[in-house]
């Protein structure tokens, strides 16, 4: 009962709050305008959270709503209801326009809040998705707009619609508290146990947080901040020599040319060291790369067995491109995986940033072994792997106090060269074909007469290293690249990667699943993509999304005697291709003064409609194709092309 969902609208002339209670789902609408004032009673609310301790809910509510709510309760008194409703507009336009981060003002009144921006990581550039693209994503029935232009005053007769539309809002961030209660509940659990509201904390932040409580519990208070300021060690250069690991060795000519050329590299730049390196400075290693016009390897890699691989400051990658393999009589399909391997290498090697100490280590161990003493899918469980992944990660952020770059590279260096140990060892064996390394395994076919060679090999590399290999046999395998492909285990359940996924994180893209699902049945059970296609019956399968940013708009293109019209639409859309609607288009801005908007297609070839509403959506009109042909696209790469009676 103590989570409330609110959200509100600022308008010149209008201000509307809606809170929901996320149990009883009792809703109140709170308007300031000429029609109507509510201030009073929004005010004695507002008291009432605060002294209940009510938590407020909602999205980006910490840098926009609540400092509205705050800006209200302090200068209530100081206007009479038409200049505050001006003034509220004003402030918070400022927020919006000046992308202010807020701080809580602690002369105004005090209430918990929960921002699920922030609780999902979303406040960040790279992973930032507005609410209404959630809206697409959980599937609601409508996806709602704003049809007035944001700063202008609104007509009395279409404050109601303002309202309506508030009341969307809250709609879906109620949708999205509930699909986020797990996460919730875990930030409550850990909040109690440790005195310290973690509510707003993200993933990442929790596991931070964690490590470094138990740093300055075993360590002193002082030992990661310094009034305030974290302690890091700033290294000028980084001396691969000292950085690559003693054991690290290599039995062929072409690895042991990479080995020579990682050691001597003495550099702060790692752009120098992974990237547009010349041939003289590869020295031996150029013989087994591939150089481009200027004599450069465009990316520091070795081409071994026909088998390209990819080094860099991430991990080891590499991988045949559109294949299709599967297990049978003779061959099987092995992928072999590092359990834990970043935190695995850390404590194996006893790894830790300068500044920290040795202790870093053990400390490190612990929370390790705590985290394996959980089943797998516990909170406890997912917290320790996030606080041992978040040490690990910033070693490379330069506002962390485990900043110390030459630790990330001890981990990422010497983990990829541990791999192509592994990899050089099996690629010995005469049927064994490599498939893929990525950053903390490999996959490959073998045939199954040779199977206690590769286990002969694992052993001494597991001994040797300290390390626990994970082994899944695969039944089928269709990998278009190292980042897109399907795999069917022996279990019958199917590992998607890229392209082939549709369980997909809520800042993802989930347009026309449809299709991945297609492909799912069809190279897993059979099903003609035609069949699977025109027999599905999930309607939000179908649909896509876009959403324009800045500076670009969407139309709908309409051609009457010859004359193009286009017609305006909504910054988020939701559509499927039919078979009688309209293009789509965006337009951008000129390129200079001298030359005209740009106008370029969307889905160009098909025709599309607007699907906002579920209501809207038909099958009558729906344009199977398109969704079968993209289907199609995903499988060409795995099927069988007949070879030309012709060379040319």
């Amino acid at each position: 009962m103590k989570y409330y969902i609110y959200d509100l609208e600022t308008f010149p002339n209008i201000f509307t709050c809606v809170i929901q209670n996320s149990q009883t789902k009792e809703l109140r609408v709170f308007e300031l305008s000429t029609r109507k004032n509510d201030l009073d009673k929004f005010l004695k609310t507002l008291e009432w959270l605060s002294k209940n301790e009510k938590v407020l809910v909602g999205y980006n509510n910490l840098n926009f709503d609540y400092a509205v709510l705050q800006f209200i309760y302090k200068n209530a008194k100081n206007y009479e209801i038409k200049e505050l409703v001006y003034q509220i507009f004003l402030f918070a336009d400022g927020l919006i326009k000046n992308n202010i981060i807020y701080r809580e003002d602690k002369s105004s009144i005090k209430i918990n809040q929960l921002d699920l921006m922030k609780v999902h990581n979303f406040d960040y550039k790279a992973t930032r998705v507005s609410l209404k693209v959630l809206e697409v994503n959980m599937c609601m029935d409508s996806i709602e707009d704003l049809n007035f232009t944001i700063g202008e005053s609104l007509k009395v007769e279409e404050f109601d619609d303002l309202i309506k539309y508030n009341k969307h809002d809250v709609e879906a961030t109620l949708l999205f508290f509930d699909h986020s209660f797990e996460a919730i509940e875990f930030r409550e659990e850990l909040g109690a146990k440790y005195k310290e509201n973690m509510l707003n904390y993200s993933d990442t932040k929790i596991g931070k947080r964690y490590f470094i409580r138990n740093l300055e519990e075993k360590l002193g208070k002082n030992v990661c901040y310094i009034n305030g300021k974290p302690k890091q060690t700033i290294r000028n250069y980084l001396n691969f020599g000292e950085i690559i690991f003693d054991y690290i060795s290599f039995e062929t000519p072409e690895f042991q040319s990479l080995l020579k050329y990682l050691k001597k590299q003495y550099s702060n730049s790692m752009n120098e060291v992974f990237s547009n390196i010349p041939k003289e400075k590869l020295e031996e290693l150029s013989s087994f790369c591939s150089l481009n016009a200027k004599k450069e390897a465009h990316s520091l890699h070795l081409n071994y067995q026909g088998f390209s691989f990819y080094l860099g400051t991430g991990g080891l990658h590499g991988s045949v491109e559109s294949k299709f393999y599967d297990k049978d009589d003779e061959y099987l399909i092995i992928d072999v995986d590092v359990a834990s391997y970043y935190p695995s290498i850390v404590i194996q090697n006893r790894l830790y940033p300068e500044h920290l100490g040795e202790e870093f280590v053990d400390i490190y161990k612990e929370i390790r072994d705590l985290r394996f003493s959980y089943k797998k899918g516990t909170s406890q469980n997912k917290m320790l792997k996030l606080a041992l992944n978040s040490a690990y990660g910033d070693t490379n952020n330069q506002f962390s106090p485990f900043y110390d770059y030459k630790m990330t590279l001890d981990i990422t260096l010497n983990g990829q060269l541990m791999l192509c140990m592994l990899a050089e060892k099996l690629m010995q064996i005469e049927t064994v074909s490599l498939i893929q390394a990525n950053t903390d395994g490999l996959t490959f076919r073998i045939a199954k007469k040779d199977k206690s060679k590769y286990e002969n090999i694992s052993n001494k590399w597991q001994d040797f290293t300290g390390l626990e290999l994970e082994e899944i046999i695969y039944e089928k395998l269709w990998i278009r690249d190292v980042n897109n492909y399907i795999a069917l285990k022996e279990d019958g359940k199917a590992k998607k990667i890229g392209a082939y996924k549709y369980d997909l994180a809520w800042n993802q893209n989930h347009s026309s699943l449809v299709v991945q699902k297609a492909v799912e049945a069809h190279l897993l059970k059979g099903i003609s993509i035609e069949d699977f296609v025109y027999n599905h019956r999930n309607k939000y399968d179908f649909l896509l999304n876009f959403k324009a940013t800045r500076n670009i708009d969407l139309v709908l293109e309409k051609v009457y005697s010859l004359q193009k019209t286009y017609l305006p639409l909504s910054n988020t859309i939701r559509y499927f291709i039919s078979k009688n609607g309209l293009p789509l288009k965006k337009i951008l801005p000129a390129l200079n003064k001298d030359s005209e908007q740009r106008i370029i297609g969307i889905n160009v070839g098909y025709k599309v409609e607007l699907c906002n509403n579920i209501n809207d959506f038909s099958y009558e009109f729906l344009d199977f194709d398109y969704y079968v042909k993209e289907a199609y696209k995903l499988i060409e790469p795995f099927r069988q092309k007949q070879e030309s009676l012709f060379d040319f």
